[in-house]
């Protein structure tokens, strides 16, 4: 995915985005930024990468026989990313990774050349917040949406 500029090229200071990284769990914070990352996309003519990342010291991760059973939690959010951007007039690719979220966006962000990261602001005041962190740590722009 490389916005909109042919595969291996890479502008810096171009006008607009071309490619914005957006962190999607399915929860509310992460579906408004999925709307308002598309809307910025739709505006710049851009393309979307939207990533969901399994967090591996998650509650979801179970054990049975001692091998870790991780739920299918990614190919539900990708039905679910179907009818949300249905009509969004915008390019888009979904990904699922597994891993620390803060370091697996930023990591994706780099590797695409992305112009930005959209996140949805923090669930929980008892969790280190992605969005501080990339807030923090990240090279690029950051949005917060709440």
């Amino acid at each position: 995915m490389a916005g909109r500029l042919p595969a291996g090229q890479f502008e810096i200071g171009k006008d607009g985005a071309g490619l914005l990284v957006v962190g999607f769990d399915g929860s509310g914070p992460s579906r408004n930024a999925l709307a308002y990352a598309a809307g910025l996309a739709r505006r710049d003519n851009a393309a979307l990468l939207v990533a969901f990342v399994e967090s591996l010291n998650s509650a979801s991760l179970w054990f049975f026989a001692g091998s870790p059973i991780i739920p299918d939690s990614a190919s539900d959010l990708a039905g679910e990313l179907h009818d949300e951007l249905r009509g969004a007039g915008v390019p888009w690719q979904f990904v699922s990774l597994r891993g620390d979220p803060a370091r697996a966006l930023e990591t994706l962000a780099d590797s695409h050349m992305a112009d930005g990261i959209v996140v949805g602001r923090s669930r929980s005041p008892w969790r280190g917040s992605v969005a501080a962190h990339l807030a923090r740590r990240s090279h690029r722009t950051v949005l917060i949406v709440p």
